[in-house]
């Protein structure tokens, strides 16, 4: 009678130690309201939760939150996640697009005018400004902005006094709703264009910029310059997340032929290829301009 009762603690203390750990895990995590859920996502071998939430345009928080799922890091091989629930309003890119946004103009030490590129529609974003080479983290909020209808749009921005004076500026857009969008860029805060690198043709002003088009995982990306100087030419870098491309692997060397706006494919180097982000950088050894941007190394075609 004892062995019996011996061997059914044992079997319970194995089932409780069991149930436990799944729990831990957080498999058992089921959607918060899955009755009231209105599109679903079958985990697939190799996903995991952020990159599950960028397929749809939603920040990986949420999708923890939605899905009650604790620890967001174990996530397994056919998992039923909920990605938007009935009466919700989830901000959404348009398909295949990542929000960037170019520098239109600046006003030294009062304001900077940008123009988005894809932005999502119905969404809050917080408007930071801060030292470059931050890229905008934990600067200074100077605005929150609706993105409206998304998509491209114009907006200008007042300079903060503590940045005034400065020569470089990073300014950043993102999310305030918890969407998990943002973007970043930079300018010269000049007017004139007087103190830059050296000017490669009469009549050049202001500062290159591109922004991201599209992305072929592993294999290439598409940009689009915004007032790229004439008659220049531009060695053509990328490199790990958060290097800007400096000391980058060079990919190529562009001439800017008339400059302005001009849409190159670049191909992603077999180093970096695997890697989740890549920082991509054009820089010219003649004149010294330069401009730099990032992109998710993942298809948007």
């Amino acid at each position: 009678m004892s062995t019996t009762n011996g061997s059914f603690k044992k079997l319970s203390l194995v089932i409780i130690t069991l149930v436990i750990l799944i729990a831990s895990l957080g498999i058992s995590a089921q959607p918060a309201s899955a009755a009231t859920c209105t599109q679903f996502h079958t985990v697939k071998k190799g996903e995991y939760l952020s990159l599950i939430a960028r397929q749809y345009g939603i920040g990986w928080r949420t999708l923890a939150d939605i899905n009650n799922i604790k620890s967001p890091w174990v996530i397994y091989p056919g998992q039923k996640l909920c990605i938007s629930q009935e009466g919700s309003v989830t901000p959404k890119p348009q398909p295949g697009k990542i929000p960037t946004f170019s520098i239109v103009s600046v006003d030294k030490d009062k304001s900077v005018t940008i123009k988005t590129s894809d932005f999502p529609a119905n969404d809050r974003f917080d408007v930071l400004m801060g030292a470059m080479g931050t890229r905008g983290i934990n600067g200074k909020k100077v605005e929150s902005i609706s993105s409206g209808n998304g998509g491209t749009f114009t907006a200008n921005f007042k300079i903060p006094a503590s940045l005034q004076g400065s020569r470089q500026i990073a300014i950043r857009l993102q999310s305030s709703t918890g969407s998990g969008f943002f973007a970043y860029n930079w300018f010269f805060n000049n007017t004139s264009g007087s103190g830059s690198p050296t000017i490669p043709t009469t009549g050049y002003k202001g500062f290159p910029t591109f922004s991201i088009v599209s992305v072929v995982r592993d294999k290439s990306v598409t940009i689009k310059t915004t007032n790229l100087p004439p008659d220049d030419s531009f060695e053509v870098f990328m490199g790990r997340m958060g290097t800007r491309g400096i000391n980058g692997i060079k990919v190529d060397t562009t001439s800017s032929g008339n400059g302005g706006t001009l849409t190159l494919t670049y191909t992603v180097p077999d180093a970096l290829k695997g890697s989740s982000q890549i920082a991509i950088r054009m820089q010219s050894p003649t004149s010294g301009y330069f401009a730099y941007n990032w992109f998710f190394n993942n298809s948007t075609q």
